[in-house]
């Protein structure tokens, strides 16, 4: 049987400015490519995130917990997708995933969140200057990563380095006891690994909005897939 690939919902806002909560379709395609079947999470409080704080809202009942765990619990993998906020209920279902050892792949600030989760410290984000030559609109390939010797996307890509297609406006200056996997060819850290997991691996770039053109890339969703229907 197909995995079924829980997707975490960003807040966002539609053409009229109503507000939503999404899954991008270049995401739910490269799952779909790759072999797996896409579920979106929704976070259960009666709030509206789009215009709301993430530390300014009420916490998680113990109730809402539980439910995110049920719908957490039909999912054979989790993919935190990139976004511009990040909820309490995306740190809950980072961390309730985590303790049932289930794959996880963070994207954007998706990486961002596990590095958050995981490194104990304050300040581990930083926002890229103006100059910033990770992100371009409209292009295919904008920077270099470069991988660390003798790490899973070695394994997967069989590549050293190649060029990705970003869109943060902010990166992790600190990864703690994390597995540095690769770098970009101006030292920003572009992915990570949670050690002794199944699969934990966050990316700073978007190898979901490459799927139309490279294969390269989509062999993350592969092997992500496949580690998903152990």
């Amino acid at each position: 049987m197909k995995p079924i690939i829980g997707i975490v919902a960003r807040s966002h806002k539609d053409i009229n400015g109503d507000a939503a909560l999404v899954c991008y379709e270049s995401l739910n395609r490269s799952i779909i490519k790759a072999g797996g079947i896409a579920f979106t999470i929704l976070p259960n409080q009666d709030i509206e995130y789009n215009t709301s704080v993430p530390n300014e809202i009420k916490r998680l009942t113990n109730e809402e917990k539980e439910n995110l765990k049920r719908l957490v619990d039909m999912c054979d993998g989790i993919i935190q997708p990139g976004g511009n906020k990040l909820f309490e209920y995306d740190q809950f279902i980072y961390e309730y995933a985590k303790s049932k050892d289930i794959p996880i792949l963070g994207i954007c600030a998706g990486m961002q969140l596990i590095c958050l989760n995981e490194v104990k410290e304050e300040n581990i984000l930083r926002k890229v200057n103006e100059n910033n030559t990770h992100r371009v609109k409209e292009e295919k390939y904008v920077h270099k990563v470069i991988l660390e010797d003798n790490n899973i996307l070695i394994d997967i890509l069989k590549e050293k380095e190649f060029e990705v297609n970003s869109k943060h406006t902010y990166c992790v200056d600190k990864i703690g006891d994390l597995k540095l996997l690769a770098k970009s060819e101006d030292g920003i850290v572009e992915a990570i690994q949670v050690k002794n997991k199944k699969f934990i691996v966050g990316l700073q770039w978007h190898p979901e909005s490459m799927f139309t053109y490279d294969n390269i890339q989509h062999k993350i969703f592969d092997y992500f897939i496949n580690i998903c229907k152990q």
